[in-house]
């Protein structure tokens, strides 16, 4: 199996989405990227079809709402011919507790049976918290997949995991199997959300880990950048070009 084409989070670019929504997407396009990551899936469905359209995009992934209406979310994913739609965040205190760990692991695998009959995969996608906290002295996004079905899949944050205290490349093996998609972000150590810098310019493990899954789909993003965004968007896309991650 080809790797797919490396993707990018349009949440990296939302204040250029709210300024020009269309124009933003061409942008991405010119340079070079055959596909995006779109979020807040169901909102703008109809807008954000269209516009992928004209800019010559695809969204093989996209996060959404996935558990506030699981038939909505995933009827817009399927609309954009999304097939891997992820939960973006849960708060902290879920993974704080054994119990509701369990709610959520039941939520999400039944998400993932009413996906499965469009076609649709549900994943998760994790931050620092999930892997800080623990549940039966194993980090609590591990213990959040030995609960949900196997239908459910994981998109791994590499960054966060740093953040996290965690070395990626553990967690990918813990999850052997259910990693479909992989969002590449880098920072140095010890760096914060407002310290991501451009691939390659960092301290995440970033070619390991995407190299171990060499049918991930890689997802550059960018929670904040201080300089110019698109110049550090195309130069993390020609970092992985580069080094064969294509």
């Amino acid at each position: 199996m080809t790797r797919p084409a490396n993707s990018v989070q349009l949440y990296s670019v939302r204040d250029h989405l709210a300024n020009d929504f269309d124009r933003t997407l061409v942008k991405l396009a010119e340079l070079g990227f055959r596909s995006v990551e779109p979020y807040g899936l169901p909102s703008e469905t109809s807008k954000l079809k269209q516009a992928l359209l004209g800019a010559g995009l695809n969204a093989p992934t996209a996060h959404g709402s996935v558990l506030a209406d699981p038939k909505a979310a995933v009827s817009a994913a399927v609309e954009l011919g999304t097939t891997v739609l992820i939960d973006p965040y849960q708060p902290e205190e879920i993974f704080q507790s054994d119990s509701k760990l369990s709610q959520l692991a039941d939520e999400l695998s039944a998400a993932a049976e009413i996906g499965k009959q469009y076609g649709v995969s549900i994943g998760y996608h994790n931050h620092d918290h999930e892997i800080r906290n623990e549940i039966g002295g194993v980090p609590a996004l591990i213990e959040l997949a030995k609960r949900t079905s196997q239908d459910v899949v994981f998109e791994i944050d590499l960054f966060w995991c740093q953040a996290g205290k965690a070395n990626p490349v553990e967690i990918l093996k813990a999850l052997e199997g259910r990693v479909v998609a992989l969002h590449a972000k880098d920072a140095p150590t010890g760096g914060g959300v407002s310290d991501q810098v451009p691939l390659g310019k960092g301290s995440v493990n970033i070619l390991e880990c995407v190299n171990m899954l060499p049918n991930a789909q890689v997802v550059i993003e960018f929670d904040e950048y201080a300089g110019d965004l698109f110049t550090a968007i195309e130069s993390s896309l020609e970092y992985l070009n580069s080094n064969g991650v294509n």
